[in-house]
């Protein structure tokens, strides 16, 4: 496939919708350099799991480790030992998320909800000039939100409008030291660009627009003991962010830069064959999202730093899945999923995002054409559980109430083997 058709499947446009956001400017520049981290709804924190629609299908269970499609260069780089020759790869998973908000703003009913449709893209390269090497190429979207209730929305003092739009091209490059062994690497570059718009007391635009590129690594290893049983342990960087930009308040234009940190995240995952039709697997992953316990927003000029506090801590994601192989065209596969969110107290539950713990179910198949082709198709569902309330103070106003959220997520993906 030509580099420009790879290119078509970069995510120029991007996520979720939300619930209630921020007021004021400073309160714009926190949204703003909460969107700098990059966020999105449909994993914990920020992150997006959604890079491969195969794995999607078994809740990422064993992400990276499988071998049926190409997305070990973005789970695990050591993992591209599985395919060979040359292959690419693109996919799309489809989410519609439903938030909403019920509670009070300073003792005034307040309710928010929203929903739509918004597509996660990706894009894979392998090629194998040795038997033991491989060289790979990941182009993802691993963070990103949007937002919008409209500028005449009650609550537009607290944020109507806000998106991001993030890409990641990682290179990479895997080797079989051994039968048992295999070894990976490759780095980042990731773009990021956020926006924010809120009507300060309803009245005064406030708009804050910045982006700027980044960058990272990622490694892993991959264990075969046995003929039936792999092993995986990966590692995905910190990426910290610096981002510039400008905020308007009005007519009022100011340049803006914001330092922000995504963390560092260590997966272990397993696979075990049973027989010649069913496999089972399992993911655990850890992000250390106890690095974001402040936010430091600096203007360029003609006015002093704001820190925001946000105090989270670290999140876990734990997931168990099953394939089961047809015939030699079709694969079916299952999973369940929990994770845990880094907002462990109602205070630090921002409107921007309004977290929970979240319970995953998934369901998928794969369609092999021909001896080339393979389409591949996934559901999953998404439900809020746990501690959801959010008692959050800007300034004079406080946001007492609880959210919950629902979310489907859809993805084809198609693969083709030179």
């Amino acid at each position: 496939m030509p580099w420009q058709v790879v290119f078509h499947f970069i995510p120029w446009s991007f996520i979720l919708r939300l619930s209630i956001n921020k007021p004021s400017f400073p309160s714009a520049l926190s949204a703003l350099a909460l969107a700098l981290a990059a966020g999105g709804a449909s994993a914990a924190g920020f992150q997006l799991s959604e890079q491969s629609v195969t794995a999607l299908g078994r809740a990422y269970a064993g992400a990276g480790i499988v071998g049926d499609d190409l997305s070990a260069a973005f789970y695990n780089p050591a993992g591209m030992t599985l395919n060979s020759g040359t292959s690419v790869q693109a996919g799309v998973v489809a989410v519609n998320v439903r938030p909403s908000f019920d509670g009070t703003e300073n003792g005034r009913p307040v309710h928010g909800n929203g929903s739509g449709w918004a597509g996660i893209p990706n894009a894979y390269l392998v090629a194998s000039p040795t038997d033991r090497l491989r060289l790979g190429l990941a182009i993802t979207a691993p963070y990103g939100l949007k937002t919008d209730y409209g500028s005449r929305w009650a609550g537009a003092d607290h944020g109507y409008k806000s998106s991001i739009v993030t890409i990641d091209i990682n290179p990479s490059l895997a080797y079989r030291v051994n039968d048992w062994l295999s070894v990976g690497a490759g780095v980042s570059a990731q773009y990021a660009r956020a926006k924010f718009s809120a009507r300060a007391m309803n009245v005064v635009d406030t708009q804050v627009d910045a982006d700027g590129w980044d960058y990272g690594y990622n490694a892993g290893v991959m264990l075969t003991p046995g003929a039936n049983t792999r092993i995986g342990l990966s590692y995905r960087s910190k990426i910290d962010h610096h981002e510039t930009g400008d905020a308007h308040v009005g007519k009022l234009g100011y340049g803006v830069h914001a330092d922000v940190t995504v963390p560092e995240s260590v997966e272990l995952t397993g696979l075990q064959r049973l027989d010649d039709r069913w496999s089972v697997t399992g993911s655990v992953r850890w992000s250390n999202w106890s690095r974001l316990q402040s936010i430091d927003i600096h203007p360029d000029s003609n006015g002093l730093p704001i820190s925001l506090p946000q105090n989270w801590g670290d999140s876990w994601y734990f997931s168990l899945g099953t394939d089961y192989r047809h015939d030699d065209q079709w694969t079916f596969r299952g999973g369940l999923a929990y994770e845990t969110t880094p907002i462990k107290r109602a205070e630090d539950r921002t409107p921007i995002i309004p977290d929970s713990d979240r319970l995953w179910t998934s369901l998928g198949a794969s369609w092999r054409l021909d001896a080339h082709s393979t389409l591949d198709f996934a559901y999953a569902h998404l439900f809020s559980v746990g501690d959801r309330a959010s008692r959050h103070k800007v300034g004079g106003s406080t946001l007492d109430g609880e959210y919950s959220l629902a979310g489907d997520l859809f993805g084809l993906q198609y693969q083709y083997r030179f």
